[in-house]
């Protein structure tokens, strides 16, 4: 504790009465004065009687000034505090004498921090002088010519500057051990004496990812062998389950606030908040838990996260607006039913998946394992196919590759093509091949198609080139060939049938046997009765001919057998017929009008022969142009209308 000097003791007693009225939260005792909390309703109070206090030419004695900021600036107040608690706050109120509050000079404030101009302060110690009043007080040096030991220094008080600041506007954050540092100084300095306490700013509401992988991964997918496939990155569509957490919110934490040197409060800025339900977009839900709040996913699908809003949705399809190239996606093998693309697919970029839609033009390939491949635009010199669905394209396909084995293929417009497909529609077709079961088309322009039923509206030529049309017709040897070989084993089944019924007969005809068939059915009838002698009798016939009844009902067996097997193979020979008179129904061409070259003919791919939907490309613009033995033509001219029907040949 300080040093006091001996003027500056005193007691609230030595107070003149009504200079200063103790408030009822403080209590003065034996030992000093208490602040009683229960009674200190707020922090303001007490300030309030600091100032009165200080305003009054009075300070504190022996005063704890940490404990006096703390409870004026830390809200320290009776809440929460046991009934009658008390704290130190001073040893008594004393008197501030005019001649003591002239040696403490103003503080200079600026930036937050106040600055003190300590200096050595001296008084004559001359015992006249000191007599007749002329003592001086506070000189900062000694005066020339007189001897050192006439002059005593003037010992300032830790309390009495604290006094002193805050009437000076200094109300918070004085530094005691710079202060007690500079009042032993033996030369002017100027020491910074308080400081503000800037406020601790809050942290913000933020959402905290909970399930690896809800974000896009650009990095080059990973293959088995520390490889990696450079066409594709890791995760491009994230895919979640129902019931996984996405985020968890983390509530904002508010700041501390801080205080400056004048008292004044310096509020934390409120940290900003948020709300998950303005994140919980289609397919997602917040969930309230004892351990948090939590974003969770509602149904099974695809996580989009926009980028404008941060609203989480999960969808059942795909949507992308970004295109697929090279920087944005690499090639795209996706899981999801439904995929829908906005923008383009570029050159040599593929696209694996199901049911696809796509809206902006397509320059890559498309390989889809089912449902439906729809381009609302272009394809220009890639791909499209489709294992198990149909293809449309409402566009124009040109230079392009269209494959639907199982599936139908619609072209608005296609240039330079090659369609394979089960069922082929376009509007208007130029210098395309075409394979299928079923051919449609409005306009053909030099083009080479084959087909079981072909139809065309317009056939015309483009330059050299003519317009030609292969009718498929079945090859039905390999029907006659089953049908023959069917005959052939049926004739031997009913070959061996006649054999074991005519053995049957002879059994049956022998003496005995005979006399036993007839008595047994009379028996089993109940048309006769045996006596006992006869019963005697016909147990000896039975055990005579018991072996050649087991061989009666062994080749009955067999010839049910044969019999059945023999109907199955009736029944497979009609089901041959039927099929060859499928084959051979609804081979047909129709061309309402030709304007231009066209050739018709009719060519039986054998059976031997790979089918013309396997071909490569070059090999397939070759075959449907090739004429030879296989190939019957059936109408050329530049002119006219044609129609064909083909007519199964006689069994």
């Amino acid at each position: 504790m300080p040093n006091y000097p001996e003027s500056a003791v005193g007691n609230l007693a030595d107070l003149e009465e009504g200079q200063v009225a103790l408030s009822r939260f403080i209590v003065q005792r034996d030992t000093g004065l208490f602040v009683n909390l229960s009674r200190l309703e707020s922090a303001s109070d007490l300030i309030d009687f600091v100032n009165r206090v200080f305003a009054t030419d009075l300070y504190f004695r022996a005063l704890d000034y940490p404990r006096l900021i703390s409870l004026c600036y830390d809200d320290a107040t009776s809440r929460g505090r046991p009934a009658g608690e008390e704290f130190f706050l001073a040893a008594d109120i004393t008197a501030f004498r005019p001649e003591r509050q002239a040696l403490y000079k103003a503080l200079r404030i600026e930036g937050g921090e106040a600055a003190y101009l300590f200096e050595p302060l001296y008084r004559a110690s001359d015992p006249e002088q000191t007599l007749s009043g002329g003592a001086e007080m506070g000189h900062a040096a000694p005066v020339p010519g007189r001897q050192k030991s006439s002059e005593t220094r003037i010992e300032l008080d830790i309390d009495e500057f604290i006094a002193a600041a805050w009437t000076k506007g200094v109300c918070f954050g004085i530094d005691l051990a710079a202060v007690d540092e500079g009042m032993q100084l033996d030369k002017p300095e100027w020491r910074v004496v308080a400081r503000s306490r800037p406020y601790v700013p809050g942290k913000d509401a933020e959402i905290i990812e909970q399930t690896p992988g809800l974000r896009r991964n650009n990095a080059p997918r990973r293959l088995l062998g520390d490889r990696v496939d450079l066409r594709q990155f890791e995760t491009r569509y994230p895919q979640v389950a129902g019931g996984v957490r996405l985020v968890k919110k983390t509530p904002r934490t508010p700041g501390v606030d801080g205080c400056a040197i004048t008292g004044q409060p310096l509020p934390a800025p409120l940290p900003k908040d948020l709300d998950l339900e303005c994140l919980a977009g289609p397919g997602t839900r917040v969930s309230r838990e004892a351990d948090g709040e939590y974003l969770v996913v509602s149904s099974s699908g695809f996580l989009n996260i926009d980028r404008d809003t941060n609203q989480f949705s999960v969808v059942d399809k795909i949507v992308s607006h970004e295109g697929v190239s090279v920087r944005t996606t690499g090639d795209l093998w996706l899981t999801g039913e439904v995929y829908e693309q906005h923008g383009e697919i570029q050159e040599k970029r593929i696209v694996q998946c199901r049911s696809i839609t796509a809206y902006a033009d397509v320059f890559g390939r498309i390989v889809s394992t089912g449902g439906t491949v729809c381009l609302k635009r272009n394809l220009v010199g890639g791909s499209a196919s489709n294992e198990d669905g149909d293809i449309i394209i409402q566009g124009t396909a040109s230079g392009a590759t269209l494959i639907a084995h199982q599936g139908s293929i619609d072209v608005k417009r296609a240039d330079n093509c090659v369609i394979i497909g089960r069922r082929v529609v376009v509007g208007q077709a130029r210098n395309c091949d075409i394979v299928a079961d079923e051919v449609s088309l409005d306009i053909s322009e030099a083009c080479a198609m084959a087909g079981k039923t072909i139809r065309v509206r317009i056939a015309r030529a483009r330059r050299e080139l003519d317009s030609v049309l292969l009718v498929l017709v079945p090859d039905l040897s390999s029907y006659e060939v089953q049908i023959t070989a069917l005959h052939k084993k049926r004739a031997a089944l009913e070959k061996s049938i006649a054999g074991h019924r005519a053995r049957i007969e002879a059994l049956r005809g022998e003496n005995d046997v005979a006399k036993y068939l007839l008595l047994a059915g009379k028996l089993r009838n109940h048309e006769l009765t045996l006596s006992p002698e006869q019963q005697v009798g016909w147990r000896r016939l039975a055990a005579l001919v018991a072996p050649v009844v087991r061989t009666l009902v062994q080749l009955g067996e067999v010839v049910n057998e044969l019999l059945a097997e023999s109907n199955a193979l009736s029944e497979q020979v009609k089901a041959v017929i039927d099929a060859r008179e499928e084959s051979c129904s609804g081979v047909m061409c129709a061309v309402e009008k030709v304007e231009g070259e066209t050739r018709v003919s009719a060519v039986m791919v054998r059976l031997a022969d790979p089918p013309l939907s396997a071909l490569p490309g070059k090999d397939l613009k070759v075959r449907l142009r090739r004429t030879d033995a296989t190939t019957k033509l059936l109408f050329a001219g530049v002119g006219g209308h044609f129609e064909w029907s083909y007519r199964t040949p006689p069994k």
